[in-house]
């Protein structure tokens, strides 16, 4: 009993996210125009606009600076999957800051629909762990 009931609730979430795709799958339109406005007040700063990232010529970076990766796909971020992009969105990384008490699980997703969209339908289709056969 216990088990068909938590089945049925983690099927509840899965179809109820708005906005969520799966990994290599394109992401709901109207996501990513909200992944935008969230991207402009939250990422741009460091990931610049479009998700360029930031291009600090290591002569002039501080000492262990790391610069914002690009998360279009002139850097690795389609390498991963939806829920790698959302633990690093969440958690943040070395540089990162997380955002799990900042943003709504909603929001990350729309941020990651957002980042896809960035990305070329090749791309998109070769995103996590494909990238490596695919290319």
């Amino acid at each position: 009993m216990n088990r068909l009931i938590i089945i049925n609730a983690a099927l509840i979430l899965t179809i109820s996210t708005p906005g969520s795709a799966e990994t290599g799958k394109a992401p709901d339109p109207t996501a990513v125009e909200r992944g935008l406005a969230l991207f402009e007040s939250n990422c741009q700063q460091c990931h610049q606009a479009e998700g360029v990232g930031e291009n600090i010529p290591l002569g002039i970076r501080s000492p262990g600076f790391i610069p914002a990766m690009p998360l279009n796909e002139n850097s690795h971020a389609w390498h991963h999957g939806d829920e790698q992009l959302l633990q690093t969105i969440r958690h943040g990384n070395k540089r990162m800051p997380a955002f799990d008490k900042v943003l709504s699980e909603p929001q990350m997703r729309d941020l990651v629909a957002y980042t896809k969209s960035l990305w070329s339908p090749r791309i998109l289709a070769c995103q996590g762990p494909k990238h490596m056969s695919c290319m």
